[in-house]
C-alpha cells in the first residue's frame, strides 16, 4: 500500500504545483484570474446564461466557493448576475464582453503550460496515467 500512498502524495503536490505555475504565468501575462476562477470562466464559454446551480455541479464545488469566485470575477469585470426571465427568484451568470475576450488569451496560457510541461514525456505515458487516474476517480466517487 506504500505505492498508492506514494502516488497519492505526488498527485497532490504536482496538482498544487501545476495550479501555481498557471497562476503566476496568467499574472505575468497581465489576467489577474486563478486557476480555480479560469475553470469556471471555461464553465461558461461552454456554456453562458447558467445558473450558479449549474456551475457548482460542473466544477464540483459548493455554492460557497462558487459564490466567491463568483464575486471576484463580476469585480474584475468578467462576469455579471442577471435575474433570470424565466424565474424572476433566481440569477443566472453571464458573461461580459471582458470575459468573452479573454478566452483566446488564458487558454493559450494554459496550452503552453500544457507542451512545457509534457515536453520530455511520450503521450502514451500521459494516456497510460490519464487511464490510471480515470480508474481512481470511477472508485472514489461511486463510493459516494
Amino acid at each position: 500500500m506504500n505505492d498508492i500512498k506514494e502516488l497519492m502524495a505526488y498527485l497532490s503536490k504536482a496538482e498544487r504545483g501545476y495550479t501555481k505555475r498557471l497562476n503566476r504565468a496568467f499574472q505575468q501575462a497581465g489576467y489577474p484570474v486563478s486557476r480555480e476562477q479560469y475553470e469556471l470562466l471555461q464553465v461558461l464559454w461552454e456554456e453562458d446564461h447558467v445558473n450558479q446551480q449549474t456551475i457548482s455541479k460542473r466544477l464540483q464545488k459548493d455554492k460557497y466557493n462558487v459564490t466567491k469566485l463568483l464575486n471576484t470575477l463580476c469585480k474584475r469585470g468578467y462576469v455579471q448576475r442577471k435575474m433570470c426571465r424565466e424565474d424572476m427568484r433566481s440569477n443566472v451568470v453571464v458573461l461580459t464582453e471582458e470575459g468573452r475576450n479573454v478566452k483566446e488569451a488564458l487558454t493559450a496560457i494554459e496550452e503552453q503550460l500544457h507542451a512545457d510541461l509534457t515536453f520530455m514525456i511520450a503521450p502514451q505515458e500521459i494516456k497510460s496515467c490519464v487511464w490510471t487516474l480515470k480508474k481512481f476517480d470511477e472508485r472514489l466517487t461511486n463510493n459516494d
